[in-house]
């Protein structure tokens, strides 16, 4: 599908829907910084230096990063949720542009 949309003017439905996006968006970013500082707030903050050893030959790196990468698929799901509302339950609402902008969100995170 050709994925140029131009002139598109959102209406109520569509701003609402982009809002939601932007929040989840903003709430992903957060909960990969928050999970990051948590895990070397545990090695550094809390331990003297002998813990602080111990505790970065223990922590496992790996499943730190498969976990912090793990809101990206979240965001992507939800963005393909709302996109897919928006094509499906909303689209008697919207403008023949909108409906195409959103069938093309659709059709990028699924």
């Amino acid at each position: 599908m050709n994925c140029q949309v131009e002139g598109v003017i959102f209406g109520p439905e569509s701003k609402e829907a982009i809002k939601n996006i932007r929040d989840i968006s903003r709430s992903a970013q957060i909960l990969s910084v928050a999970l990051g500082v948590s895990i070397l707030s545990d090695i550094f903050v809390k331990n003297g230096p002998v813990s602080a050893s111990y505790k970065i030959y223990t922590t496992d790196f790996v499943l730190l990063g498969s976990a912090m990468s793990s809101s990206t698929p979240m965001l992507r799901n939800r963005m393909d949720h709302i996109a897919g509302e928006m094509v499906i339950f909303k689209s008697s609402k919207l403008t023949a542009a909108e409906k195409k902008f959103w069938r093309c969100v659709y059709n990028e995170t699924s």
